[in-house]
């Protein structure tokens, strides 16, 4: 079954937050690899998932720490730890998305960021996502 990228976008956040998931609460270890997260979310064999999807997953946790550095230094009164785990999960999709996937227009990564925080998780944290990506995405 193919996909709308609405459809995988929503995938590779469920992604990244399960690997963030199983990071905090195993300690600091990732306990699962995200190969097999990757498969299992998408119902399919590994080789067989669409590349946007496994690229944008893998290359926001490879990145992770420096994609975090990049966005605290824009968290006036928060801490990146604080957040929720979707909206770490959110953030570091769309960052991922637009400096390291494809060159895409600002506004489109955003509009998919609010997008899914007003629907995994709250209006408030739609807004904060919405203003600290216009800051970051430059």
């Amino acid at each position: 079954m193919e996909l709308t990228r609405n459809q995988m976008n929503s995938t590779i956040m469920t992604i990244i937050y399960n690997e963030l998931v199983d990071f905090k609460f195993g300690e600091g270890n990732i306990v699962r690899d995200v190969q097999d997260i990757i498969s299992s979310l998408c119902d399919d064999d590994y080789e067989n998932v669409d590349p946007y999807i496994k690229d944008t997953s893998i290359v926001s946790l490879q990145k992770y720490s420096e994609i975090v550095a990049i966005y605290s230094q824009h968290l006036v009164g928060w801490r990146w730890e604080r957040l929720p785990l979707l909206s770490q999960s959110i953030l570091l999709m769309s960052y991922t998305h637009f400096y390291f996937i494809e060159k895409v227009d600002k506004k489109i990564v955003i509009n998919t960021a609010v997008e899914l925080a007003k629907k995994y998780i709250d209006d408030k944290q739609a807004k904060f996502i919405n203003a600290i990506l216009d800051e970051v995405l430059k």
